[in-house]
């Protein structure tokens, strides 16, 4: 028995003094909201009409109960408004979560924008501790995760914001005691750096390909924490150009091999599998798209 299926069933018959009558405000068959009714009185265990050939009236307990359903009926209709106000309206809170070198990327400058666009929306950015496991970020509550690898096929959706620049660098330190590598070639004979879950570097020039497969001197999951290595001269490596840009301010990182270059690769907004998404997170799809087409990663 569906119970606020039969409620508000009841409450038609009851503001229509007739079980026809409700029958046809709901186009449903008389004997379907006879049947209504009967499911109710004997799940209750008492009469809530008193039924004759011309008249529907209620009974004590009926006048009771009709309050009752009216009281719930009326909390259920305000609940989904509300919910439905929330699919639609651009305010409430949009929380994300991203790899923490991702905030070399101008992100925060690109959401305080969204911010001021839409007033009503509140943003929480949460750098670091994005889990490799699909569903995790829905799980600890977030609403959008960014990711740098298209995940695979596990319902989870995703959307391309960006294209991020990579380029090869190293300091001038190790560049003046090692030497400048001239080709992807040369880097076999240098010390790599290499962020820990791509430790396969493919140049290109003149639609050649060239992959450098070298053991890494040194690895990690942090392209900041390899342009700090690279900074105390211990080899070349391959970042993001923003992030390099955050610590090349005074020369400190010398861009090289600018004759090869690296394939962008795409920033995600991954989100909740499912119906339409929420209009504030569609609206901020849309907005981080439109602002990294403005400002490129380059």
């Amino acid at each position: 028995m569906d119970r606020l299926a039969t409620m508000a069933t009841f409450v038609r018959v009851v503001r229509n003094g007739s079980f026809a009558g409700a029958g046809g405000e709901t186009g449903i068959s008389r004997a379907l909201v006879s049947r209504h009714i009967s499911d109710l009185e004997a799940h209750l265990g008492v009469r809530l009409l008193n039924r004759t050939t011309r008249s529907v009236t209620l009974t004590e307990a009926g006048k009771h109960y009709y309050e009752s359903c009216l009281r719930v009926l009326d909390e259920v209709r305000v609940g989904e408004e509300a919910v439905q106000t929330m699919q639609s309206a651009v305010e409430g809170n949009i929380s994300i979560i991203a790899p923490k070198w991702v905030g070399y990327l101008e992100v925060s400058a690109a959401l305080a924008q969204f911010c001021n666009r839409f007033p009503k929306v509140n943003v929480h950015l949460t750098l670091g501790g994005l889990s490799t496991k699909m569903h995790d970020f829905l799980d600890r509550g977030f609403d959008v995760a960014f990711q740098t690898k298209k995940l695979p096929d596990s319902g989870i959706r995703v959307k391309k914001i960006a294209d991020i620049s990579y380029a090869t660098y190293a300091s001038p330190g190790y560049l003046e005691k090692n030497g400048v590598p001239a080709s992807p070639q040369d880097l076999e004979h240098h010390a790599c750096l290499m962020q820990a879950m791509d430790a396969i570097w493919r140049f290109t020039r003149d639609s050649e390909v060239f992959t450098v497969r070298t053991p890494p001197r040194f690895s990690s999951n942090s392209y900041a924490v390899l342009c700090m290595t690279a900074l105390n001269d211990l080899g070349v490596t391959v970042v993001p150009q923003r992030v390099a840009d955050s610590f090349s301010g005074g020369g400190e990182l010398v861009r090289i091999m600018q004759d090869y270059e690296l394939e962008d690769r795409p920033l995600y907004a991954a989100y909740a599998p499912g119906g339409t998404p929420p209009r504030k997170v569609r609206e901020l799809l849309g907005f981080l798209g439109e602002w990294f087409r403005e400002h490129p990663l380059k």
